[in-house]
């Protein structure tokens, strides 16, 4: 009985969290702060947010996320990956895990970007996507995404990034993987404050849109807020940067299912002089 409820609950809230089917989501609790925005951050995260900004990447990095939806340890959502520069572009290589036992969804990537001028760049990833259903069984099929990132100056960018354009049947009968579009710009105004927005569109689903900021208080600490909509929901969190280790926090909430907290550890291994 308990498990059948706890399924019931992982449905609904997978949907409406808008990540069931594997569909991808903003990581990073820098990201997540500032309203899910990611498309033209350059981070250690852009291995999950927009695979062309990896391409502006120069060290070896590392990323681990984690978020609690809405304090449901059933909905947590883990992610890692790492970011592998080279002369002739730039390697990632990504997993992720959602859910527990009842109900869980997998992905794994593997993706590549390179620099076509100083200021554009392109990316691609390849999926593995699996989804486990107790009820139901397993499912699992292979799908691709892919980005682009232009810094039209140095203050202001502009991004792309599009998940399953084939449309791919998720392993289950009748079931199909969702396809999103995302498009977004950021500007930095002056050397503390960036601002970033985005469009996003599932197509089986309205429009999403979000926006955020960062302060840069000091080198070593950003503050950050953002919102969302479709859901509606208000973020904030900080960041704390020791080096090449960076630490975020985050917390979305919502007015009716309440906050999920979300942390991220990056590091960058520095090229040696």
């Amino acid at each position: 009985m308990k498990k059948t409820l706890l399924f019931t609950i992982a449905c609904c809230v997978f949907t409406f969290a808008s990540f069931a089917g594997n569909e991808p989501q903003a990581i990073g609790a820098r990201s997540t702060a500032m309203g899910g925005t990611g498309l033209t951050l350059t981070d250690p995260f852009s291995m999950f947010n927009n695979q062309a900004a990896m391409a502006f990447v120069t060290d070896i990095s590392i990323g681990l996320f984690s978020e609690r939806n809405f304090m449901l340890s059933e909905l947590s959502y883990n992610a890692g990956g790492v970011i592998f520069p080279t002369k002739s572009g730039v390697f990632g290589f990504t997993v992720t895990y959602a859910g527990f036992d009842v109900y869980n969804e997998k992905k794994a990537g593997l993706s590549y970007a390179r620099l076509f001028t100083e200021r554009i760049s392109g990316g691609i990833q390849f999926d593995y996507l699996g989804t486990s259903i107790s009820e139901y069984g397993n499912g699992s099929t292979f799908t691709f995404e892919a980005g682009l990132l232009v810094k039209i100056t140095e203050k202001f960018s502009t991004g792309a990034h599009v998940f399953n354009p084939v449309r791919v049947n998720s392993g289950f009968v009748d079931d199909k993987v969702p396809t999103t579009l995302k498009l977004g710009v950021s500007y930095e105004a002056g050397n503390k404050v960036s601002i970033a927005a985005e469009a996003k569109k599932n197509i089986d689903q309205p429009a999403q849109f979000c926006a955020g900021m960062e302060y840069r208080v000091v080198d070593a600490l950003h503050l950050r807020a953002g919102f969302e909509t479709y859901p509606a929901l208000y973020s904030f969190g900080a960041g704390i940067n020791i080096q090449q280790l960076k630490i975020d926090f985050a917390t979305s909430y919502h007015q009716v299912l309440g906050v999920t907290p979300q942390l991220s550890i990056s590091y960058a291994f520095s090229k040696k002089k």
